[in-house]
């Protein structure tokens, strides 16, 4: 079984990971920011790019979690990131066969974010942000490539990896209900339920691309696949968030669209998208009849869980920065400053919508070029492969609730930059078919 074989492999790697949480249990956060630190510097040292992949890929997890032995994480992400550009650009030579697309069809962008710092409320804290963006966007696909060519098994360690992070959230939820539940929803190690959602949405697109073009993957086990499926499959059904869900199912609709041409699946799309409001009316009814209504919480659908308050305040404040934006941070600064307001409406939170986030900080001239490079990643990727396009329509499904796609340092965006590198690359698609060809022989 593949899953013993990895721990074996990764064992000491897992020993230093547990070892963060394991500390903050008993010392200070910064002395665990240290060791987090330090102990990341020895793993780059080794030059085992699946161990290093893994390790940060861990620590942006623990990151987006509110429990205090996890609070070093936080900081630890930033200063992690900034060591994998040094390594990064001081052995270029290693990195310059990949091709970074994402990163050319996004740099537009990139450079007006990082501009508007300039005229910020917060100049420091808005160029931080902006500029962990730019070098995710960066770093984060050339890593993957790295790894993935330099290791025949990266794709099972991927799987494994993150079938064992969801393991330890439903493990901790046994053993203590309340550090793994917020407002009785289940939320493993995430932040919270919804943030459990974003994960499983974008990691079952990654997981699913992986295996349409990895042989390896294809030849794993049984008991394996068992493993990971019944652990993501629990944690969707315990978080209970119905934006995962309909993205999943989004995704898998269109995956299953095989003899639709990709302007066919755009105007389906397109037409999904123009019936929402209706879908959205009737919905409640559908969900009774199914006897659903507790567990997609059907009471809260009329008002979107406090979003279209968020959504309606956000569309009220973008004329006041319509053109270039408050800056990377200014939604979060905005809604901060409104808090009070707009919890007397009944919202919590932030915008909840990535592209109304990525307006009210970049301005009309920000959200018009980050589409632009969308729009360019998604047409050449349709071109390339056949389950590109359905990863679009679940990722901007899914964006259109949470405002996760406006920021870097959280573990869902670098899951997605991950899989568009992958179908945005021919040559990898075209050696999986050859490879399987080979098999099938």
């Amino acid at each position: 079984m593949y899953v013993t074989e990895h721990l074996k492999h990764y064992r000491d790697l897992y020993l230093i990971i547990l070892s963060w949480p394991a500390l903050g249990f008993i010392l200070p956060s910064a002395v665990v920011l240290a060791w987090s630190v330090f102990s990341f510097v020895l793993i780059l040292r080794q030059g085992d790019f699946t161990s290093i992949f893994l390790a940060f890929v861990a620590t942006l997890l623990f990151s987006d979690s509110y429990l205090l032995p996890l609070a070093f994480a936080a900081t630890a992400k930033i200063v992690m990131v900034v060591l994998l550009l040094g390594y990064v650009v001081t052995n270029y030579k290693e990195f310059s066969a990949f091709d970074n697309r994402v990163f050319k069809y996004f740099l537009p962008f990139l450079i007006f974010a990082l501009l508007a710092s300039l005229w910020s409320v917060d100049i420091f804290n808005s160029f931080q942000k902006s500029l962990s963006y730019g070098i995710v966007f960066f770093v984060m696909p050339l890593f993957f490539q790295k790894a993935r060519s330099s290791n025949d098994y990266f794709g099972k360690d991927l799987v494994i990896g993150y079938a064992l992070f969801l393991l330890a959230g439903i493990l901790l939820w046994l053993i203590n209900p309340e550090a793994g539940t917020l407002v009785g929803r289940y939320r493993g190690l995430m932040g919270n339920p919804n943030g459990m959602g974003t994960l499983l949405t974008v990691l079952a697109m990654l997981v699913f691309i992986l295996y349409q073009q990895s042989v390896e993957l294809k030849k794993m086990e049984r008991l394996s696949w068992l493993f990971f499926f019944v652990v993501f499959v629990a944690n969707l059904l315990l978080c209970g968030s119905r934006t995962a869900l309909f993205s999943i199912l989004i995704f898998l609709l269109f995956t299953r669209l095989r003899y639709f041409t990709n302007f066919g699946t755009l105007i389906i799309f397109a037409l999904l998208i123009a019936s929402y409001n209706f879908i959205l009316t009737n919905l409640p009814t559908i969900i009774v009849s199914l006897g659903l209504e507790d567990y997609l919480r059907s009471d809260t659908l009329e008002e979107g869980s406090g979003r279209f308050i968020a959504w309606n305040f956000a569309m009220e404040q973008i004329p006041n920065k319509l053109y270039l934006g408050g800056g990377f941070g200014y939604t979060e600064y905005l809604y901060k400053s409104y808090m009070t307001y707009l919890s007397q409406l009944g919202h919590q939170g932030n915008a909840h919508n990535s592209y109304l986030t990525l307006t009210l900080d970049t301005g009309i001239i920000g959200i018009i070029l980050f589409l632009i490079g969308l729009v360019r990643t998604m047409v050449v990727s349709a071109g390339n492969f056949f389950y590109a396009l359905p990863v679009f329509y679940a990722a901007l499904f899914s964006a259109n609730f949470e405002s996760w796609l406006a920021a870097s340092l959280n573990p869902f965006t670098s899951l997605l930059l991950i899989t568009l590198t992958i179908v945005t690359q021919p040559s990898s698609v075209e050696t999986a078919e050859n490879e399987s060809v080979k098999v099938s022989n």
